[in-house]
């Protein structure tokens, strides 16, 4: 992985303990707050996921996204002790699917207070570790295509990972759907077909899910 110049995108991707969800949400609440009030975090979000591939999970599974100005400002936070310590107490109540830190290379302008926020949308994110990168830089642009022009979807974006937990050979994706209804049937319109199929045949997923907004407060 290259260094990374400008600004980074935090995604973790949190599957909640057992028996932990309300404890999960207090703590998320209070780390949130304390991770606001730090200047070089700009936007903060947090989605819900409502369907993994291709395995469901087996608890609720939550994705936080944070904008940094750069590695170097994150890592600055991250040596807050008021940061550490909130987000030690929210870690006991999770375990991490995934946690990178990403720079988008496809796709529009990417703006992380805007995505996927209008009523009803839908944020995949697609996590995958790749095992044959000549075919995966071959076979994605034909998926790509073929996914745009499902009815109900709307940006995506590819994003290299510059940082992150066993982060080798891993890159992510994500696409915005109108809603759940469209994303089920893009699902369903596009899995078997043999672009798909060749594109998949690429890499491991490590993390694909189907997420809406919700609230970190």
């Amino acid at each position: 992985m290259s260094a990374a110049v400008g600004p980074v995108h935090e995604i973790a991707i949190r599957k909640v303990r057992p028996g932990k969800e309300q404890l999960f949400r207090q703590r998320r609440a209070a780390f949130i707050r304390v991770l606001k009030q730090q200047p070089a975090a700009r936007d903060d979000r947090e989605f819900e996921s409502f369907l993994a591939m291709p395995t469901p999970d087996q608890t609720a599974v939550f994705i936080g996204m944070t904008t940094y100005d750069s590695l170097g400002a994150n890592a600055a936070i991250q040596r807050n002790p008021r940061v550490v310590w909130n987000f030690l107490r929210f870690a006991r109540t999770m375990d991490l699917k995934a946690y990178l830190y990403v720079q988008p290379t496809e796709g529009p302008a990417f703006d992380l207070g805007d995505l996927a926020s209008q009523p009803g949308q839908v944020l995949e994110v697609g996590v995958r570790r790749v095992t044959d990168r000549a075919s995966f830089d071959a076979t994605r642009p034909a998926f790509i295509d073929l996914l745009s022009r499902q009815p109900g979807v709307r940006d995506s974006w590819e994003f290299r990972v510059v940082k992150g937990k066993n982060a080798d050979n891993l890159t992510v994706g994500m696409t915005v759907y109108d809603n759940r209804e469209a994303t089920e049937a893009v699902i369903a319109s596009i899995i078997d077909d043999p672009i798909t199929q060749a594109y998949f045949a690429t890499f491991e997923p490590v993390a694909l899910q189907y997420a809406t907004a919700t609230t970190n407060d």
